[in-house]
């Protein structure tokens, strides 16, 4: 029996170390990387400033949202501290 698993282990294909299974899988990853960002749809300029607009545009707005709401609870939480203290 042990010796049919070493002549299994005598024809099969010699183990590659670990730097080379590291060298080997950084080379098929920057591969995979290459093919996907050829997929990419790359924004020409005016799409792009049409975007960063739009992006800061919602950004203000939500901004001034939470600054009147933030207002709107500091002037509760004090007309509230002010009616308990007497």
């Amino acid at each position: 029996m042990a010796k049919k698993a070493k002549e299994s282990q005598d024809t099969g294909a010699k183990k590659e170390n670990w730097f080379t299974r590291r060298w080997n899988g950084l080379k098929s990853w920057a591969h995979d990387m290459k093919i996907e960002l050829k997929k990419v749809h790359w924004p020409t300029r005016d799409e792009l400033v049409k975007a960063c607009i739009s992006v800061l545009l919602c950004v203000a707005i939500i901004g001034v949202f939470v600054w009147v709401l933030d207002g709107l609870a500091a002037a509760v939480i004090s007309a509230l501290l002010r009616l308990f203290r007497g």
